[in-house]
């Protein structure tokens, strides 16, 4: 099951509490505080690697604690840190209302803009609070994850484009298309697997060649009303009349380079953020091309999606 990627914020006071929405948030995603180990991008400001992580992440969740006492009208109150508010005011501009988060303690004071926004409440030393507060998110985080969405990062495009000017055709034929006959065994029913690659690592032309090989499928045409479709089989007797027809889409490659050059990379290798990201794109590509498969009848009968193995 491809599962969403959460960043969690929250101040030093508050990281208990953040461990704890971590657990619970666990149960539907992969989740990182921003205490751990390789989330900040050495020499960069704290500015910067906030900016870059809102383009890392699917989704961004912070923990507003009781930890500063102010004076506002002449009133004390008590206030969660104001870097925390600022973080979550980033992720909320950078990725839409949808997908940034704010967990509250109860009994503190918001920026008057927050006014009229439902955010969860929660007691600090009360698990159950703190597991209802996660679990009024968690509905809309799986629910919002199913779509498919632009970001710097041109996999939406590129999923819808691979649809229609590779699968749609494909699935078309498939309802025209001639009797194969390979050594005496014909194949009249024609089924699609696309296989979306482990990793971004080289191009995918090859990749899929080597997959291709090492699967032990064969290169040969499946020949339709209009035209001829070249494509990887795998064609086992006993599996006929049905022949599986294989596809690697080799419309991914250079999604790699272009993670690269928004990272401003200048040594060669990858980071956990780079493999974070890559992983994001290819879920991305899937399930955009998922919801063009179930718009056609025709395509849910005969497009399967899988994963390179």
């Amino acid at each position: 099951m491809i599962r969403p990627k959460i960043f969690i914020g929250s101040s030093k006071a508050g990281l208990e509490v953040a461990i704890k929405v971590k657990v619970h948030l666990s149960e539907i995603a992969d989740c990182f505080i921003w205490s751990e180990p390789d989330i900040w991008e050495p020499n960069r400001s704290t500015f910067d690697n906030l900016i870059r992580m809102s383009n890392y992440f699917d989704f961004g969740v912070f923990v507003g604690t009781a930890d500063d006492l102010t004076e506002t009208n002449e009133k004390l109150v008590i206030e969660a840190r104001d870097n925390v508010i600022l973080e979550m005011a980033l992720f909320l501009g950078a990725m839409g209302h949808n997908k940034s988060f704010l967990l509250v303690e109860s009994g503190i004071k918001l920026p008057s803009d927050f006014n009229g926004i439902y955010m969860p409440r929660f007691e600090k030393n009360d698990e159950a609070s703190i597991k209802s507060a996660c679990e009024s998110y968690m509905l809309k985080i799986g629910e919002h994850y199913k779509l498919g969405h632009l970001s710097l990062y041109p996999t939406t495009a590129l999923a819808i484009g691979y649809y229609k000017n590779f699968i749609a055709d494909l699935v078309e034929s498939v309802h025209t298309a001639e009797t194969m006959k390979i050594d005496g065994v014909e194949y009249t029913e024609f089924k699609l697997k696309v296989v979306i690659p482990n990793d971004l690592k080289g191009l995918i032309r090859e990749k899929a060649h080597i997959f291709y090989k090492r699967n032990g499928f064969s290169a040969n045409a499946m020949k339709a009303k209009f035209r001829k479709h070249h494509l990887w089989f795998q064609l086992d007797p006993k599996n006929a009349p049905t022949a599986i027809m294989y596809d690697m889409p080799s419309t991914l490659t250079g999604i790699d380079d272009a993670i690269e050059l928004i990272l401003q990379k200048n040594f060669t290798g990858r980071t956990r953020i780079q493999e974070l990201i890559e992983q994001r794109e290819l879920n991305n590509f899937r399930r955009v091309l998922q919801m063009q498969i179930d718009n056609s009848p025709f395509a849910q009968q005969t497009v399967e999606i899988i994963d390179e193995f």
